[in-house]
């Protein structure tokens, strides 16, 4: 009958979308790539926030997204906000966590791969610095700035250090100091990526600019 409204059921595959619930295999998946999530940015006007929420409207649907004070209090009400999200779909639920900045959003996918890390402890981590910052404490193997984070005991701060610092590495971070070290390497003719490479793999407890050095030299060997 006319003026009836029209309804219509679409079924998309899930390598579109996880908008319906996973199988064990497929959930096993979905934790390891990360692009598959419906739902990756959000750009609207905020609606309303709370100390670690924010209610984004998009397009006339509001989406309540976990975030840090920082970040969930940065805009009035009323005023337009970008934030990276991540879709954790779960059997009883789906939650959005938000964050201010695409390399945050990348460093809290990483995290969560660290067993015993959930989307929460990882966001609090992050609350606690840059993204920079958060990469050079792992790097320097800063247990105590982890630990400080609610919900992450010695063992788990380890655990992150362990499991996170190779694939800083492998990415060409560096610690604060040993910046000058890159600077040396480079000096001798090392690529500034294998100079930070290097750099990340020589042992901890070497004071002397002379002692890293002969140590990144054997290494590269």
């Amino acid at each position: 009958m006319m003026g009836e409204p029209l309804f219509f059921v679409v079924r998309i595959p899930f390598s579109y979308t996880s908008i319906q619930p996973y199988s064990p295999s497929e959930r096993k998946c979905a934790t390891v790539v990360r692009y598959d999530r419906m739902i990756m940015r959000l750009q609207g006007t905020v609606l309303e926030h709370g100390v670690d929420w924010v209610l984004v409207d998009v397009a006339g649907v509001g989406y309540r997204v976990h975030a840090p004070l920082s970040l969930a209090t940065a805009q009035p009400i009323g005023a337009s906000i970008i934030v990276w999200t991540h879709e954790a779909v779960r059997e009883d639920r789906r939650e959005l966590y938000g964050f201010a900045t695409q390399e945050a959003l990348e460093l809290f996918w990483k995290l969560i791969e660290v067993n015993g890390v959930g989307p929460r402890v990882a966001q609090k981590i992050l609350a606690a610095g840059l993204p920079e910052e958060v990469k050079r404490h792992v790097m320097e193997g800063d247990v105590t700035f982890l630990t400080r984070v609610p919900g992450v005991g010695k063992k788990t701060a380890q655990k992150i250090i362990l499991e996170l610092k190779g694939v800083l590495v492998d990415e060409g971070v560096v610690a604060t100091g040993d910046q000058d070290l890159v600077d040396v390497l480079t000096g001798l003719g090392y690529a500034a990526s294998e100079a930070r490479a290097l750099a990340a793999r020589i042992p901890s407890g070497l004071n002397t600019i002379e002692d890293k050095v002969k140590a990144a030299l054997q290494t590269s060997q």
